[in-house]
């Protein structure tokens, strides 16, 4: 539910840049499209549209909330080093979450808005999700499958999502940001939440299943 509710906030986010104010769109020297009004990760030159940092950076904050529990679903016995990953993976994504509504609220990007900074989150973010994934893949298959689809939050999720899954949607190439970039990362949030939800009901079915087949019959 963390990750459905970090997906519907970046969905509303995206909504706001993509829908609302392009349909309300005035100004000449600049469109929608360019890159000053990116809020996946502010830095300057940069704008806010409307309230979109402030939404997508509380999404992220929650799917970093998501991560956390979604260890804790999974621990079988006390594992240190997952633990401090897990630990780091979820500081990786709350910092770029905090750093969205930091500089939505003040109207100017944070403190960490330098590439370098960003760098590093996403590597954090990259490696500490296939970590996590693999370890996970003998306790539970649905969680090591939504880790793949976490990935789509990091910057290496969004560059896909800019420069070949949203043109094809679009269809065509933006000089700059195209149009449903911040969207399509929503959805891989989405389906990370929704994936776990099928992984659940399919597990209970199955012990179901279980505790059927073992009842004896006493007819």
């Amino acid at each position: 539910m963390l990750f459905l509710g970090s997906a519907a906030l970046q969905l509303i986010a995206s909504l706001q840049r993509w829908v609302i104010v392009s349909a309300e769109w005035t100004r000449t020297d600049r469109l929608i499209e360019d890159h000053r009004f990116d809020y996946s990760y502010p830095a300057d030159p940069w704008e806010n549209v409307g309230t979109a940092a402030q939404l997508f950076g509380l999404g992220v904050i929650l799917l970093a909330f998501g991560v956390v529990a979604l260890a804790r679903a999974c621990r079988r016995l006390p594992d240190r080093g997952t633990t401090v990953v897990t630990v780091v993976v979820a500081l990786a994504f709350g910092i770029t979450g905090l750093h969205a509504v930091v500089s939505g609220l003040a109207g100017i990007p944070s403190p960490a808005q330098y590439l370098s900074v960003q760098l590093i989150l996403s590597i954090v973010q990259i490696i500490g999700l296939l970590f996590l994934g693999l370890r996970w893949l003998t306790v539970s298959w649905g969680a090591a499958i939504a880790c793949v689809f976490l990935l789509g939050s990091t910057l290496p999720g969004y560059l896909a999502a800019t420069f070949l899954i949203a043109p094809a949607i679009a269809g065509y190439q933006s000089y700059d940001t195209t149009p449903w970039t911040e969207t399509i990362v929503a959805a891989t949030t989405a389906l990370a939440g929704l994936w776990l939800l099928v992984a659940v009901g399919i597990a209970k079915l199955r012990s179901a299943s279980i505790r059927t087949s073992t009842v004896p019959d006493l007819a």
